[in-house]
Parts: structure tokens; sequence; C-alpha cells
């Protein structure tokens, strides 16, 4: 069923006032658990279904990069705890959220994006207040935020960059699956001083038939700094090789901005 402007705007209120809690649950023993001095620290988490990764070993008075994963239809925010030990168990921050939708006929097939810019652009303003709230209790560094995803995930973090770049570093874009309104913007679209990291293994899920090249060259047109990697090579073909070499990317620009 297709919504008019009203019905989606009806629909992303009550998906995020059904979403909202007025303090953070528990944080995971073993991930938090050094945090003794900060015990008395109230975090507001504006939704709730959010999964958060601290790395082995959190050093407080050290700035991490934050690595903000966006599923793919079919996940939630639970695979982050997979996924940040693939990339690295000691170098970033991770967080994660579940998408808003389910398949009524399927509900069991796991949380799904919807393709919509209002959404995202509620979306995004969670995304950075949750941010904001960990900052009083984790040393997050805000040039060094991160989104990355897989499948739709992708379409995700295409529109949130898009609509807020400069609150984000870049987005390393992995096996991804887009549709043609993500790159539309209300403002001129500069994405100048982003780094993305491309994969030119694109999925087909949808009436979007998009080709490595053709997205290659939108996100060329952004004027973002874009690196192309390809998960068809055999070298690159599963998860254990393709997310260190995200970290591996991620680090490369640090290193470079270090050297300016």
């Amino acid at each position: 069923m297709t919504m008019d402007y009203t019905q989606r705007l009806k629909w992303i209120k009550n998906v995020f006032n059904g979403e909202r809690v007025a303090f953070t649950p528990p944080l995971p023993v073993d991930r938090m658990s050094e945090n003794d001095n900060q015990s008395n620290v109230i975090v507001r988490l504006p939704i709730k279904h959010v999964a958060l990764f601290r790395p082995e070993h959190y050093e407080p008075e050290y700035a991490y990069p934050l690595v903000i994963w966006l599923h793919p239809d079919g996940g939630s925010e639970q695979d982050l705890h997979e996924i940040m030990p693939q990339i690295s168990l000691r170098n970033y921050l991770g967080l994660s959220f579940r998408a808003p939708a389910i398949d009524p006929a399927a509900p069991t097939n796991g949380y799904h994006w919807p393709d919509s810019h209002l959404f995202v652009k509620q979306f995004g303003k969670h995304v950075r207040n949750t941010v904001r709230e960990l900052q009083k209790i984790l040393n997050i560094h805000t040039g060094r935020i991160y989104l990355a995803g897989t499948g739709t995930g992708c379409s995700v973090a295409t529109k949130l960059l898009i609509q807020t770049p400069r609150f984000y570093a870049g987005a390393a874009l992995l096996n991804g699956q887009f549709n043609k309104s993500d790159f539309r913007s209300e403002a001129p679209c500069n994405l100048k001083g982003n780094r993305i990291l491309l994969d030119q293994n694109i999925t087909h899920n949808s009436k979007d038939q998009f080709s490595p090249q053709r997205v290659t060259r939108m996100w060329e047109t952004t004027g973002a700094e874009t690196h192309l990697l390809n998960s068809f090579q055999p070298d690159l073909n599963d998860k254990t090789a393709l997310l260190p070499f995200l970290n591996r990317w991620i680090m490369e620009g640090i290193s470079t901005a270090r050297l300016v």
C-alpha cells in the first residue's frame, strides 16, 4: 500500500513515539563495567532497541572513532556484536539501531528499513541525539564518526550522510543495495571532506537496477573522496576478509588526517 505525505508523517511519528525511552537500559556488564566513576551519570536515549559495542581495554582518555552499523533487511541491531569483533576488537566504539518495520506476513524475517527520506530525516535526529547522550559516558571522537552497513543499510547510510554530511566523517558501503531516490537532496549535495568506501558488488533486490558504474558515478558527483573495492575478488569474498579491510580503510583516513 502506498502512503501519501500525511500518512507517512503519521507513520513516522507513531514509530518514534513507540520507540522513545526515558533512560538507557542497563549497559552490558562485560563492556561497560569499568565505568564505575560514571555510575551516577544519566543517559537518555531518544529511542530503544539500540546496541552498543565497547572495545577491549577501553581507555577513557583516548577519543575513539565510532562506527554506526546499519544492518540489512532481515537483520537487527544485535548484528553489531557479530560485526564489530570482525572489524576490530580494540580500535572503535560501535553503535547500531533496529530498523522499524517488519513484514506482518513473515514477522520472523527480521526488521526492514523504509525507503523514505522523511523517515531518515527523523531517524537522523535520533542518531545524532543518541551519540550526544553516549558522549556523557564514552570518549567519542566527533571528527571520526563513520556510517557503515550492508544491503539496504547502505541506502539508509547514503541518505543520512547526504542529509547531514558534517556530522559524519564518511560511510563504508559493503555489498550495498541502493534506490534511485537515495541521492536526492533538498540542498546542493557537497560531500567534499567526506570519505566513501564503496563496494562494487551491488545487490539488486529492488526495482532500481543500479550498476556499479552508475553508483560510482553518483558518488563521485557528490565530491566525496571515493575508494572502490570489489568483494567479488577472491581475497575479499567473505566477511572475514571484508570487515578487516574496513578497519584498514578507516585507519588510513586517520593516518592521512594526522599528516595534513
